[in-house]
């Protein structure tokens, strides 16, 4: 790894944060999304401390990231049509008051049906901090447009570094009802926070939205190009999801289930780091090639882990894998904002977040099944390969055409900001 590559990185986040308005997003936006890294966990403890049931716990997990992957297009749709701020501060209030409810029930011993439905109701009020975060800080800064959506990546890979670490501490120290509390205050809090930003109403007041009928709006966002984009994270998704499940599986195999909150710190490590690393690179690629590559790289890194033969050499390759997850989230994000048409980029990444839980859902109960049916850390490895395997091929095949709509989408002055990534210094 380049040192030079770092200093410059470090140069360019230093540019970003001294940037007008920045720090007042970046910070609520971090705080806000820490239960990004956490209402799994969560979930399974709390619901499992008030039923007794694992079963339940799955279920009541399930509901709220289903329920956050329906409705998250319609909030993003309403945060584009001028109403961020309104969407943000109401969803973090309700979302921590569904979050009350949920303990009040579970301390109640309510019923299965009814906890299931606080969890629903609960996800279905999933502030969109991401989606609007990803909108309002590049414009901020739109010469450092990329460095913006790299530390966006890397604060994300934060909330699962920190947020299993505080569930964890608060859980020890006062219980699993508590730690569910705290996660409904730092949601409130963050989403609060950030409706307030003027950072924020000062860019979507800039955003000019023509109205459409609702299936001629949904025709023109969901093109080609960016349903491959999609569809091309889901399945990126998919293949964490079941590697995440095996990751616990495997070390409880080999007598050291303490030790994969460790392993997947390692991932996660990886991937901040190499977030740092790119931002300091100048490369001159179109971007949906890059796209492409960086897949064909995260193939690579899935494959490794077939390589394993204990905790320590799997924590190595995912830590040397992970160092091209946020460069390819960070490319992702720069295409998803070329794609969308004028006005409906917070609904764009939104949909990107829907892909993210589908793949992610799918992807562990997957790997939930193939464990449970007594498959190993190589048939596991073997799926996430061949899912990543086939979003980098997709990526490829489709890189001509989604450079040639990222052109199309932008104005003249844009264009050289799309087909390649600018000196963000």
């Amino acid at each position: 790894m380049s040192g030079l590559a770092v200093v410059t990185a470090a140069r360019r986040y230093r540019a970003l944060l001294v940037m007008p308005g920045v720090v007042r997003v970046a910070l609520p936006s971090f705080i806000g999304r820490m239960p990004y890294g956490m209402t799994t966990l969560l979930f399974v403890l709390a619901v499992e401390h008030g039923t007794g049931s694992f079963t339940v716990a799955g279920l009541a997990t399930g509901a709220h990231a289903a329920l956050t992957a329906v409705t998250a297009p319609w909030l993003g749709r309403l945060a584009d049509r001028g109403h961020a701020a309104v969407v943000l501060a109401s969803t973090g209030i309700a979302y921590a008051a569904m979050l009350t409810a949920l303990i009040g029930a579970l301390w109640l011993h309510a019923p299965v049906a009814v906890i299931l439905l606080i969890a629903g109701v609960s996800g279905a009020l999933n502030p969109p901090i991401g989606a609007v975060t990803r909108v309002v800080l590049p414009g901020l800064a739109p010469k450092q447009a990329d460095t913006a959506y790299a530390l966006d990546t890397i604060f994300v890979e934060l909330t699962f570094v920190v947020g299993p670490m505080l569930i964890a501490l608060i859980t020890w120290l006062s219980g699993p009802y508590a730690a569910v509390i705290f996660t409904g205050m730092l949601s409130a809090g963050g989403a609060v926070a950030l409706a307030t930003a003027p950072g924020l109403r000062d860019r979507y007041r800039g955003i000019v939205t023509v109205p459409l009928a609702r299936g001629e709006r949904r025709a023109k966002l969901l093109t080609a190009s960016i349903v491959t984009v999609l569809i091309v994270g889901a399945l990126e998704s998919a293949a964490y999801g079941v590697i995440e499940v095996a990751i616990p599986a495997y070390a409880s195999e080999l007598g050291s289930p303490s030790a994969s909150g460790a392993i997947v710190a390692a991932w996660s490590s990886g991937s901040i780091i190499g977030g740092i690393w790119f931002s300091g690179l100048n490369p001159t690629m179109r971007k949906a090639k890059l796209f492409a590559l960086l897949m064909t790289l995260n193939t690579v890194g899935f494959a490794s882990i077939m390589l394993a033969s204990g905790v320590t050499s799997l924590a190595a390759l995912l830590l040397l894998g992970g160092l091209v997850i946020a460069p390819t989230t960070t490319i992702e994000c720069a295409l998803v904002t070329a794609l969308a048409p004028h006005g409906r980029t917070t609904e764009a990444f939104t949909w990107t977040g829907t892909g993210i839980f589908v793949g992610f859902a799918a992807g562990t109960s997957v790997s939930g099944f193939v464990v449970g049916q007594g498959g190993g850390l190589l048939t596991t490895a073997i799926i996430a390969t061949a899912l990543v395997g086939v979003g980098a091929l997709l990526a490829t095949v489709m890189s001509r055409r989604i450079s040639g709509d990222c052109a199309v989408s932008q104005p003249v002055e844009d264009i050289g900001a799309v087909d390649g990534i600018p000196y963000a210094g």
